[in-house]
């Protein structure tokens, strides 16, 4: 036993030495390190201050001087602060010296050299592809034609997003607006996605980023993606969870992607109106352009609450119309089918049957071209200033700014982005959108739908590849509801 201790003192005394061994060889290794910095640092500040008093940066900072000086006397004199006559005898003085001249060379090489290196960097980078997981999307192209890119890259959900598998997507007249060019200018300044097109979805949310609660892995979900913010038409989408909810859960994918956009659409036109359950019975409503999926909407709800509605659109939908709640028709058609909807039809139908209590444009066929006219000659003399409501998507006025303005805006709009995220509102452009189109009016939506008040009108399902006839047909005579790709 006492040779088992005796043992067991000499190895712990030898761990005792090697640790102290230890111990004071990283204790000369820091110091070493620490003696090598500051030598570096000594040799870096010496090298700076011989190139400080070097005669040739001694003679420039002295020219500079000059130069400024002569310049603050100008402009105390109310001359032009830089004369051309002086700056070229200033080159001339300047280039007559050899060492300058060669000082000069050296430069203009190096800045060629490097410039040209930086170029062929930045191309090399660029056309590496960015790492992600791949998915199908509809890519708008630099001549607004949109093509279906099998291997898209879509990014990972960030701090309060969901990245969402779309099953389907919606198309209207708004996609044709957005490849016409709205909002073309302001969406440079929120994404650059190449994605524009697609304005509600449907979907299955496959990951939540940080900050996330109110949603998880495998929800169904709905949502709408307004002009400037990109497009829905990404197998994968990364969206901010402020945009989505969950949908009703007796919908299938693509009746769910019909209704979010024109519903939203809708539950902000009725908001106008102020119109609810409690008020509406029996007023006299006049839908114009009813076929689109707005107007569909607008028609099931304002009839459920008690409106008598008055719905302008071609023959061949009214009988659909009349299924959703329409009591009274005007046949924009007319009896010659090639005549353009005009407003003067429904002034003339204003005097002979009354007027209205409230006029909505939709972007469905029918509706007479732009600007609306005054809302003496359709409706009550008793209806509010806000009862005439045009839905049909216009011009932005950034899109009419000159360059000059825009730069302005532009700036102007980043530093509201940069307050609001100083002050703890984040860097999200969610203050850009009508709350309709957030997650309050998609909660508002799935209610109407799960009490019975509202249904999706489902027009037809196409494909991604044949985007182009989808469109054609949302934006024909024949749609009636709403127009779905999806995503097989």
């Amino acid at each position: 036993m006492d040779e088992f201790k005796l043992r067991a003192g000499e190895k712990i005394e030898a761990l005792h030495d090697a640790a102290i061994v230890a111990a004071n060889t990283s204790k000369n290794r820091f110091y070493n390190v620490f003696e090598q910095t500051g030598d570096a640092i000594a040799r870096l500040r010496e090298t700076f201050r011989e190139m400080w008093h070097n005669e040739l940066v001694t003679e420039g900072r002295a020219r500079a001087v000059a130069w400024a000086q002569e310049t603050a006397r100008r402009i105390q004199e109310g001359a032009p602060p830089l004369s051309p006559m002086i700056l070229y005898q200033e080159l001339v003085t300047l280039l007559k010296d050899h060492v300058w001249r060669r000082s000069l060379i050296i430069f203009l090489c190096g800045a060629a050299f490097g410039g040209s290196a930086g170029l062929v960097i930045g191309f090399r980078a660029g056309s590496r592809a960015p790492s992600g997981p791949h998915a199908r999307a509809l890519h708008t192209q630099i001549d607004q034609t949109v093509i279906l890119v099998e291997d898209a890259v879509s990014p990972g959900a960030g701090a309060g997003e969901v990245l969402i598998r779309v099953q389907a997507f919606s198309v209207s007249g708004a996609d044709r607006g957005v490849l016409r060019g709205r909002a073309s200018a302001l969406r440079s300044l929120v994404t650059s996605s190449p994605v524009t097109v697609g304005r509600g979805f449907a979907g299955v949310v496959l990951d939540v980023g940080a900050g996330v609660s109110d949603l998880e892995m495998g929800d169904e979900v709905w949502g709408c993606v307004s002009e400037w913010s990109g497009g829905a038409a990404n197998e994968l989408l990364a969206i901010r969870s402020t945009r989505v909810s969950k949908r009703p859960r007796h919908l299938a994918a693509d009746t769910a992607a019909s209704l979010p956009w024109a519903g939203t659409l809708a539950l902000a036109a009725i908001h106008k109106i102020r119109y609810n359950l409690n008020n509406c019975k029996g007023k006299r409503v006049c839908v114009i352009g009813a076929g689109s999926g707005e107007g569909c909407a607008l028609v099931q709800l304002l009839s459920y609450w008690g409106a008598r509605l008055t719905v302008a659109a071609p023959g061949k939908t009214h009988h659909s119309l009349k299924n959703l709640g329409g009591h009274e028709f005007i046949d924009t058609d007319g009896s010659n089918s090639l005549a353009a909807p005009s407003w003067l039809q429904l002034e003339q139908y204003a005097s002979r049957a009354g007027p209205w209590d409230c006029a909505l444009c939709c972007a469905g066929a029918g509706a007479p071209p732009f600007p609306l006219p005054g809302p003496n000659t359709l409706l009550k003399a008793t209806a509010p200033r806000k009862a005439m409501v045009e839905l049909r998507p216009k011009s932005l006025i950034t899109d009419r700014l000159p360059t000059p303005f825009w730069i302005l805006f532009a700036a102007s709009f980043y530093t509201i982005r940069i307050c609001r995220w100083l002050v703890g509102c984040g860097s999200h452009t969610d203050w850009l959108e009508d709350r309709h189109h957030l997650r309050p009016g998609l909660e508002a939506l799935r209610q109407l739908v799960e009490s019975g008040q509202l249904s999706p009108v489902l027009d037809k399902v196409f494909l991604p590849q044949d985007f182009e006839s989808a469109l054609a047909h949302a934006c024909g005579d024949e749609a009636i509801g709403t127009t779905v790709i999806r995503f097989p």
